[in-house]
Formats: C-alpha cells, sequence, structure tokens
C-alpha cells in the first residue's frame, strides 16, 4: 500500500467557494492543500462559450467581502452594485485559483474514510492523504449545467417549439434565449415564485432611476421590530403565490397568479412560507428575473453592448402574457416522447425538442464512517447538518456550499460558513462546545427554521439574511443595536441587509476597509430613507383598517372576528403592493403618493384628536371617510400608471410601449447573436 500523505487540512473540490476559509488558514500560518479537478461549471461554460449571461444574484451578495473592498478602492464612487455578467464573475474565480495554484493537487477523490482524529482521502489515481480536518465542497450534481452547456441556441429554433419539464433560474435563463430566438416554449411546471431582480426607484432625492437590487430591499433586521409586519411587507410582492387566487380574483384581477393560474405554486407546497418561527422559512424555490420596464430602463441606451456583455430579457410573466410561453400543469399534463406532444384536459401540442431538468444533489464522495463505534456511509440532508457544515456523525469533516439561497448570492453563504468551518478547526473549546451540544442545536434550529411539514429536497434552501445572522451570532461577530447609534444608525442597523460583509467590520473576522464599504453602499441607497418609507407604509395602513374597524357603530362581537378576518386576509398588503413604486420621475406623481401616505402616517395622532374632541362616532367617519379616500387613490393612481407593483407588474408588462421595446430588443439580439456565431 503506497504511503499516505500528511496535512492539516484537505479541502476536497473547493475552488472559489472556500477562499474565505483558505485566506484565514494562511492568516493563521496552517497548512492546507486542495484537491480538485479544477473544471467547475464556470469553466465547462466558458469552453463552450455559454457565459454569455448575467448573474441573478447582485454583486454584493455574490462576491466576498475582501474582494468588494479591492473593487471599493480601485473604483473609488464609481463603485455601485448591481448584477455581474458571467465572465467578470468567472474572471474573479481565476484570479483566485492563479494565486493559490501551488496549493491545488488536480485530481479527483472517490472516497474519504472519516476515523474519529483524521481522515483518509483516497483519490481515483490510487494516492491517499491523511488529514487532520477535512473540507468538501464539491458543488451539486445538476442536469440543467449539461443543458446549458450542450444546447446552443441559435435563429435555427425560430419558430419551432420547445418543451421544457423544470422551472428555475437556469432554465429561465434558455427560455430567454429561445423566446429572443422566435421560439415557441411550452413550460411544464408546478408553478412558481417570480420575483424582479432589480428595481428603478424614482424619488425627489434622485435625478431619473435609481437602480436596486433585490437583495437591497430585504433588509432582514426589520424582522426584530415586528415579524408580522416584516411579512406583510414580504407578502406584499409574493402575492400571487401565497393569497388565495378566488380572493385574488376580487381585490387583484391584475395580478400574475389570477391572468396565468398555472404559475401558483400548490398550495401545500406554499402554505408554509410564513408558517416557521422565523420570518420566512427554508425550503423555497424562487426565480430571480429582469422586468422588461426596468430593463428598458437599464439597458436602452446601450442596448448591443447591455446584450453582447450577456444582459438579457428572461421575463417570464412578459413571455406568458404575450404567447411566447404556455403552461402546462406538471401534475396533469401526459408528455408522449416519442410522438414528441404534450397533452392536458383534451389539449394536445406537438413539440420539436424537450430539455429536462431535474434537482440538485450535492456532489458528495463516498464517506465512511470509521471507528469503533461507528459503522455505515454518510449522506448529507440539510435538516441533519448543523448550519450546512457538521454533521453529528462526522468528526473533524466539515461541508460548504451546500446551503443555498432563494434569494441573494451563494457565496454569502459561503463566506458565512467558511468562517464558521476556521473556527472549529481552529479553536478546540469552541469545537467541543458544538459537537457537545450539536444535536440540540441542530433541532432547534429545525423547529425555528421549518415549519411542522414532511422533508423535501429544496429543505437547504434559505432566507440569506436570515442563514448569515445566525452564523454570526454563534461567531459572536453580529453588530449590536448600540454600535451603530443615532437616526442614520438607527435606519443602518434595521435597512441594511445581512449581506455578509455587514458582519466582517469589527470583531474576529474584521477585514479593514469594510467600515467605508458600508458607508459607501449607505449613501448610494441615500441611507435607506426610502426603502425605510416602503417598509413603515404597511403597519400604517393596517393600523388605518383595524382602526375603522374597532372605531364601528357595531356589537364587540361584530368587531373582533371582523378585525381577525381582515388580519388573516391580505387586504392591506394587496393595497400597499399596488402602491408600489412611482411607475417614474414627475412632481405630479411625487405629490400623489405624498398625498396618500402623508395622511396615512399621520392618523393615529389625528384619530385620537378628533375622537378627544368629536367622539368616537366622528372619529369613525373619519377613519372610514379616510380609508375610503386611500382606496380609491390607490386604485385610481394604478389605472393612470402612476403604480408599480413590486413584483411582476403585469399592467407594464402589457403596454404598447414594451412590445414594441422587446421586438427591437430582438432584433438587436439577432445581430449580436450572429455576430457571436460568425466570430
Amino acid at each position: 500500500m503506497a504511503e499516505s500523505r500528511e496535512i492539516d487540512v484537505l479541502i476536497v473540490g473547493g475552488g472559489f467557494s472556500t477562499m474565505p476559509l483558505i485566506r484565514e488558514l494562511e492568516a493563521d500560518g496552517i497548512a492546507w492543500l486542495m484537491v480538485s479537478p479544477m473544471t467547475p461549471i464556470w469553466q465547462q461554460l466558458e469552453e463552450t462559450d455559454a457565459l454569455d449571461f448575467d448573474l441573478v444574484s447582485s454583486l454584493q451578495s455574490s462576491v466576498y467581502s475582501f474582494e468588494l473592498v479591492e473593487m471599493l478602492k480601485e473604483q473609488l464612487e464609481d463603485f455601485s452594485d448591481g448584477f455581474p455578467t458571467a465572465r467578470e464573475f468567472y474572471a474573479i474565480h481565476k484570479k483566485y485559483a492563479a494565486r493559490h495554484a501551488a496549493n491545488i493537487h488536480h485530481g479527483v477523490v472517490e472516497s474519504i474514510d472519516n476515523h474519529a482524529d483524521h481522515s483518509l482521502v483516497h483519490l481515483a489515481s490510487g494516492e491517499t492523504f491523511r488529514a487532520r480536518h477535512v473540507v468538501v465542497a464539491t458543488a451539486f450534481r445538476r442536469l440543467m449545467n449539461a443543458n446549458l452547456k450542450q444546447i446552443k441556441v441559435d435563429a435555427s429554433y425560430a419558430g419551432k417549439s420547445v418543451a421544457i419539464t423544470s422551472t428555475g433560474d437556469s432554465s429561465n435563463l434558455l427560455i430567454a434565449k429561445l423566446v429572443a430566438h422566435g421560439a415557441k416554449v411550452h413550460l411544464v411546471t408546478n408553478g412558481f415564485i417570480m420575483l424582479d431582480k432589480m428595481f428603478a426607484t424614482f424619488s425627489p432625492l434622485d435625478d431619473g432611476p435609481r437602480f436596486v437590487p433585490l437583495d437591497q430591499l430585504e433588509c432582514h433586521n426589520f424582522a426584530e421590530v415586528s415579524k408580522w409586519s416584516y411579512r406583510a411587507f414580504i407578502d406584499g410582492g409574493y402575492i400571487h403565490g401565497l393569497i388565495h387566487r378566488r380572493f385574488a380574483r376580487i381585490f387583484d384581477r391584475n395580478s400574475l397568479g389570477v391572468r396565468h393560474p398555472k404559475s401558483i405554486r400548490p398550495h401545500s407546497d406554499i402554505r408554509s412560507f410564513f408558517k416557521a418561527r422565523a420570518p420566512v422559512e427554508n425550503g423555497h424555490i424562487a426565480i430571480k428575473y429582469w422586468p422588461i420596464d426596468v430593463y428598458k430602463l437599464y439597458c436602452e441606451a446601450t442596448l448591443e453592448q447591455k446584450i453582447g456583455e450577456g444582459y438579457l430579457i428572461n421575463d417570464l410573466p412578459f413571455f406568458l402574457e404575450h404567447g411566447h410561453v404556455k403552461l402546462w400543469d406538471k401534475s396533469a399534463a401526459t408528455i408522449d416522447r416519442e410522438a414528441m406532444t404534450l397533452s392536458e384536459n383534451g389539449e394536445t401540442t406537438a413539440f420539436d425538442l424537450i430539455i429536462d431538468g431535474d434537482q440538485e444533489v450535492p456532489n458528495i464522495p463516498e464517506i465512511r464512517l470509521c471507528g469503533d463505534d461507528a459503522t455505515g456511509h454518510f449522506t448529507y440532508s440539510a435538516r441533519t447538518q448543523f448550519l450546512g457544515v457538521a454533521s453529528p456523525r462526522l468528526h473533524n469533516l466539515y461541508t460548504i456550499g451546500y446551503t443555498r439561497p432563494f434569494t441573494g448570492g451563494l457565496n454569502n453563504i459561503s463566506e458565512m460558513q467558511c468562517l464558521l468551518v476556521h473556527r472549529m478547526i481552529t479553536d478546540p473549546p469552541f469545537r467541543d462546545n458544538i459537537r457537545t451540544t450539536i444535536d440540540q442545536r441542530i433541532a432547534d434550529y429545525n423547529a425555528t427554521y421549518y415549519a411542522s411539514r414532511p422533508e423535501k429536497r429544496t429543505d437547504h434552501l434559505v432566507w440569506y439574511g436570515t442563514f448569515t445572522d445566525e452564523v454570526a451570532k454563534l461567531l459572536g461577530i453580529r453588530p449590536k443595536r448600540s454600535d451603530t447609534p443615532g437616526l442614520l444608525g438607527l435606519m443602518k442597523y434595521y435597512m441594511f441587509p445581512n449581506n455578509v460583509f455587514r458582519f466582517r467590520q469589527h470583531g474576529r473576522y474584521a477585514v479593514d476597509g469594510v467600515g467605508e464599504l458600508i458607508e459607501h453602499t449607505a449613501r448610494q441607497y441615500h441611507d435607506y430613507k426610502v426603502l425605510a418609507l416602503l417598509v413603515i407604509r404597511y403597519p400604517f395602513f393596517e393600523l388605518l383598517a383595524l382602526g375603522t374597524i374597532l372605531l364601528a357603530p357595531v356589537p364587540w362581537w361584530v368587531k373582533i372576528p371582523a378585525a381577525i378576518i381582515h388580519n388573516r386576509l391580505p387586504f392591506t398588503s394587496t393595497l400597499v403592493g399596488k402602491f408600489g413604486l412611482p411607475t417614474r420621475e414627475s412632481k405630479a406623481i411625487f405629490n400623489y403618493r405624498k398625498a396618500i401616505s402623508f395622511p396615512v402616517l399621520a392618523y393615529p395622532v389625528v384619530a385620537a384628536i378628533v375622537w378627544a374632541a368629536a367622539g368616537m362616532g366622528t372619529a369613525f367617519a373619519f377613519s372610514a371617510g379616510l380609508l375610503g379616500y386611500v382606496y380609491a387613490m390607490v386604485h385610481m393612481g394604478t389605472a393612470m400608471g402612476w403604480n408599480r407593483k413590486f413584483f411582476c407588474d403585469m399592467k407594464s408588462k402589457r403596454s404598447p410601449e414594451m412590445v414594441g421595446f422587446f421586438e427591437r430588443y430582438r432584433e438587436v439580439f439577432g445581430r449580436v447573436s450572429g455576430n457571436r456565431v460568425s466570430r
């Protein structure tokens, strides 16, 4: 038997996902080695000229803290958040791969024997390494990765019908290319949650639109003030999937779910979204897309350049609205692969190509449990892996990268996991404490972040800001409210999203320059004043509605159930969702919105004064009048095109302006794609 080589820390796979861990290990002088074939999906896509898209997650949630600091130093005031292209993102990967090339051993790990004080890592080449600590970071196996590499969508697809049997960000990328080339897509689905990934906000503070990525609007810490209000703020965006369609038909007929009912996920799958103790439950899938109206504002001036860089319209709701994509119910549709037809409820259509997907599965090598009291093999499960990193069944063997966000970027989570693994490796008392309490810690986490439901294969998907917060608390690096004094500090604490660099300003894992990065980001978004106004609207709108019910001249036994029913049904979140954002820069629109917001914000004080001065009957008349005024004004503004819903604004997607722009986009896309092929 060949003699095994010894190493302190051996990283299996790794690549870009473990760079924050490597940075900390090197700072501590700890020897490490990475064993990897170094053929990540990004390299495979580059080799097939398929890096022609932008990320669905923003720069600040996709790039590590220390890299963002370097970008800020280089770009100074020009540094801004946005969405990196795949080429830009992979260039960062290659930079770090070159930097650490001397510590990368090219090879494939076939199996690992995990003992109490070491692990034996066996390679396909016959080599064996003996490591005190092993970190497995081998990403996922996904059929859609192969599709992205192998399927070359070009002008030959014009007029063809393509069936797709999976729904997600990657399949939506293929849909974007197919539709742009003139194909008709038949999407076989059990529904989905669609999220605009970029917003254009207009306010008196700006000249023109300010572009804000989705993760900058998630204000995770506001849930500390009121979990109920936070959920309601979120619900104003996710509304097409989370309210009953009968309610939506009456109060929001213009929603995606009403116009395209097959887009709604089964109630049994999404009813637990707000049922966990945490603000948002783990285990849900969301598709992030460029809404066509925001894309037009962002890209129209340099459309050919933007398309060439990889910024594509992937607005699935727009495609549905105009017949470019047709939905088929996965539970009811029949696929005849031999005849190449799709059938559902008496309707049949033919297709020229079918593209299948699957659910991602951790690509972990065989791990054998060794020792006197350990037998069998390790199988990764999101609900039995503490924070996605440590298993009660494994000794000094950790996993990174198998916990993923359904908004935000994976590297937000990977960086926090890297810091946790580093602490486990370098701090024996900390590690021992985790080990002795790990079963209870896992049980507590599951009780907080999962509702009472069976496990499912998407349980590894998390609301990223609550995940990073959990790890920060465990590591003792979470900022306290007292660390950010004053009004601006208050705004920053509750409105700043829990991107990982928020937790690296001070303490054990501080990164020089993060303070400047935080200040720069806050300035870029006007210290989150606009977001704060959006967030606090809901509780005041709800207070107006509940106040009207409680002041009504009816018996108390009518008021109480009426208030409960109103609270349980999303009347207010529907209204606030419709009020949404202004559609353009306009003094008239800004004044219109003030005419709604200011009276509602002043309502508690004014209603109390009216009640004290003129009695309960007059207070009810005032309250009911204001409520009616608000409902009328919001619906008038929506009809006039002054309001844009946060997510899936179907009104803008039907406008002739957007239809005309998409035809121009198609023309330019075809020209850019043709030039790429000719090269």
